[in-house]
């Protein structure tokens, strides 16, 4: 797997996700939040693993002051359609998990729901059965239908729905609940749970979720620093005649997902150590630090003391039209930190082709490693550099 990287119709919808940092903050009664500013506590590692079927964050924070600090964690996402034409509950299902400290931990779930920018969510919550469900336009018109005649009047007073004519897929045009013109439904969530901070002492948080994989026949990136017509991008997805095996000769752009980093902001200074790493089946395009990337089977970032101030995007560039469902990378990368500096080879023992300073950390891969020797990645350099040269971060 890493010889090669190292010698180197109901596809209609935007493929669209968006992730981000763990940020400080509070619960409003309304059921609204609040971030705030977390002075005291210090990003000191974020590592940031994107795959197509799972996003992995884990971080190291830090308690710098002479006490404990207990505040309430907050991921939040950003807005997603509430209503989808033909995506409905299965569009939407994040299977978002937390560990601290190595240990399982609970959470919360809070959602709202916006009519443009009007707080609707405790006039239709009763139409969601639970909070990260996306309906269609015909499911939406079947429970404002099991509703108390009362109940809809007073939503219809309100212009929160309407009965008017509707496009039906089967019936065609009907008479039907939907909402108003003009109207767009968004769901807000994010997920919290109380932390405590011992004082002097760090802490662990890990996180995992799926991103929601909806396609588009498109074909085409929606990073919106891409241009699709340059000569780069071209280039990039071109394939030549003897290995097509997609019309035109060209690899298309299949998934999109956005990911906030501009919510680690929140806490004390800078991260003292951020690490990216993107993985695609077969290469990705997307916007980092508000410039274009075009990566290879992987992308690498290690930045240290690092105040994000764009926040970034990724569009999976694969043959044909799906994704594998089966996809699954054949061992996973794992954060190290360089007791050196070393020397990183092309291969075991091999010719030198670069320097891994000291403290930094890079992408290393253990199932892979050949004898004492690990495959790593950083930022543009890549090779193998020997194991007494990494202390495990994570």
């Amino acid at each position: 797997m890493f010889k090669k990287f190292l010698y180197a119709c109901y596809l209609i919808s935007l493929g669209l996700s968006v992730y981000a940092n763990d940020t400080s903050g509070t619960i409003l009664p309304a059921g609204g939040v609040v971030f705030e500013k977390q002075d005291g506590i210090k990003m000191q590692v974020e590592a940031l693993y994107i795959r197509p079927k799972q996003i992995e964050v884990n971080y190291l924070f830090e308690n710098t002051t002479d006490n404990d600090i207990t505040t309430q964690i907050f991921f939040p996402l950003p807005d997603m359609p509430a209503v989808e034409e033909y995506l409905g509950d299965e569009a939407h299902d994040f299977k978002f998990k937390l560990w601290v400290n190595g240990k399982a931990k609970q959470y919360q779930t809070h959602w709202t729901v916006k009519q443009n920018d009007k707080d609707i969510t405790n006039d239709v919550s009763i139409l969601f059965y639970r909070p990260e469900e996306v309906v269609t336009d015909q499911q939406l018109a079947k429970r404002i239908q099991t509703l108390p005649e009362e109940t809809r009047q007073n939503l219809q007073d309100k212009k929160v729905i309407e009965w008017d004519w509707t496009l039906d897929r089967d019936k065609g045009e009907i008479q039907n609940w939907k909402m108003p013109d003009n109207a767009d439904w968004k769901k807000q969530i994010s997920y919290s749970w109380q932390q405590t901070f011992p004082a002097h002492k760090t802490v662990i948080i890990r996180h995992t979720y799926q991103p929601t994989l909806i396609y588009t026949n498109v074909g085409t990136p929606f990073s919106k620093c891409i241009n699709r017509q340059s000569k780069q991008y071209q280039e990039f997805v071109y394939v030549s005649e003897n290995e097509a095996e997609y019309p035109r000769g060209y690899l298309n752009a299949r998934d999109y997902l956005e990911y906030i980093l501009t919510t680690a902001n929140n806490w004390q200074g800078p991260i003292e150590n951020f690490n990216l790493l993107v993985e695609s089946p077969l290469k990705s395009v997307g916007c980092f630090d508000g410039e274009a990337f075009y990566g290879g089977k992987y992308y690498a970032v290690n930045r240290q003391n690092y105040t994000p101030e764009w926040d970034m995007s990724v569009d999976f560039i694969i043959k044909g039209y799906d994704i594998p469902s089966d996809y699954a990378p054949k061992s996973n990368p794992v954060l190290y930190r360089i007791d050196g500096p070393a020397n990183l080879r092309d291969k075991p023992n091999g010719k030198i082709v670069g320097q891994l300073t000291d403290k930094s950390q890079v992408w290393a891969w253990p199932d892979d490693k050949k004898g004492n020797w690990y495959p790593v990645l950083q930022n543009d350099l890549q090779g193998y550099t020997h194991k007494q040269n990494l202390i495990k971060v994570f």
